[in-house]
């Protein structure tokens, strides 16, 4: 019974990271996305900026 418990604790545990690992990954690749695009439509684009 002990081990039953322990084996859904862990897994809820690493569902858990998952799900927030993927929200996380998911946020940042729209962001990327967003700054890349508007780069692309106004000609200039951020990494240009240091190269000045």
């Amino acid at each position: 019974m002990n081990k039953l418990l322990v084996f859904f604790i862990c897994f809820a545990l690493i569902g858990c990271n998952t799900v927030v690992g993927s929200v996380k990954g998911i946020g940042r690749d729209m962001k990327a996305a967003t700054i890349y695009t508007r780069d692309a439509f106004t000609g200039n684009p951020i990494s240009d900026q240091n190269s000045k």
